[in-house]
């Protein structure tokens, strides 16, 4: 009897292992997050159209039983397209326009014509024209590879066995960038995806009661990644990668705000050298470039500066000895003048003093 609720315990815990997966299909958020994050383009969003983007593996789903007929991977990876270009970006990097169902669009527009003109006659208001893109996207799902790994781990002791196995499949998906002025394919780009799938069991074989009764108890659980879930994160990073190579051929501009730097009002050579971070703003100061001195540096400087006080020093000299020299001119020119003078007012006395009468 214990060795039964041993068993069941046992079976329980396996069970409990192999949890629920947690794969939600029902989840239809981004995916691949940096396509919400990339940044805005600088300007208008981009008018884009989109052909077709099919299944071009010609896969079946793998099945180790029986043939299946039915595709490895959506048939509506167009949609996922559409939906991915919308969202790059928060909705700010494109503008798709309808050509898929354009033979429905513009019947639709035609019963608008005739209905208008039938109420207003021939001064009914027209329709506004189709926007037309500049470029359109192509491309498709190349390929899809199952088992491409596998593997597994168990070990059975005492008729009780465990085991872990799991397999990995890649999907390839490319898409490409067509100007529609010059037919030219403008970018293209390749996105590999790995699809895993795992599988966690265990089971007790066991007889009782000299090996007349058999107990047989399983638990397993398999976790199968979704395939259109690994699609619409390989077609939502094949737009980012796009965007990134339309950035790089010059195609269109990342709207990065610079962030002004106010200078102080002294020196100011310390803020000749920024580096504006392209993702976060930030200012970075460099600062001026730094030399290291060695000493054969250091006895240059110093003979330059010992020379240069003694040019000072002589300088002064010189200065000193013009002055005395210019001191020396004046005084004896200042002596001249004296003498010249006292000469003169000796010479008019005598004049003065003799009288041609006497």
């Amino acid at each position: 009897m214990f060795r039964l609720i041993g068993i069941f315990l046992l079976t329980l815990f396996l069970a409990s292992c192999a949890s629920t997966p947690d794969f939600d299909v029902r989840t239809q958020t981004v995916a691949y997050k940096d396509l919400t994050e990339i940044n805005s383009p600088k300007g208008e969003p981009i008018i884009i159209a989109v052909y077709d983007f099919a299944d071009l593996t010609g896969q079946k789903k793998p099945s180790d039983t029986v043939a299946s007929m039915s595709t490895a991977v959506t048939q509506g990876s167009y949609q996922i397209l559409i939906k991915a270009l919308q969202d790059a970006g928060d909705g700010k990097w494109f503008r798709v326009v309808e050509r898929a169902s354009l033979p429905s669009l513009l019947q639709e527009r035609k019963l608008i014509r005739s209905t208008r003109q039938q109420v207003n006659g021939e001064g009914a208001e027209p329709l506004p024209p189709l926007l037309f893109a500049g470029a359109y996207i192509t491309g498709g799902i190349v390929g899809y590879d199952s088992n491409v790994k596998t593997g597994g781990v168990g070990a059975r002791v005492l008729g009780i066995q465990a085991h872990k196995q799991w397999r990995q499949d890649v999907i390839t998906i490319i898409l490409r960038l067509v100007n529609v002025q010059t037919g030219e394919v403008v970018i293209t780009t390749t996105v590999e995806k790995t699809i895993i799938s795992a599988e966690t069991g265990g089971d007790i074989f066991k007889y009782f009661d000299a090996d007349t009764m058999l107990v047989e108890i399983e638990a397993g659980v398999t976790r199968n990644e979704p395939v259109t879930y690994a699609v619409r994160k390989a077609i939502e990073k094949a737009v980012v990668d796009m965007i990134n190579a339309g950035a790089k051929k010059e195609l269109w501009e990342f709207d990065v705000p610079v962030i002004e730097v106010i200078e102080p009002a002294g020196d100011k050579t310390h803020l000749d050298k920024k580096v504006i971070h392209p993702q976060y703003d930030i200012t970075v100061d460099i600062g001026d470039e730094v030399i290291e001195k060695t000493y054969e540096m250091y006895l240059e400087e110093k003979k330059l500066k010992q020379e240069l006080e003694d040019d000072k020093v002589n300088k002064q000299s010189d200065e000193k000895l013009i002055d005395a020299a210019d001191e020396e001119a004046w005084n004896q020119i200042e002596d001249n003048t004296e003498e010249q003078d006292e000469k003169t007012d000796n010479d008019s006395s005598d004049s003065s003093n003799a009288n041609p009468n006497q």
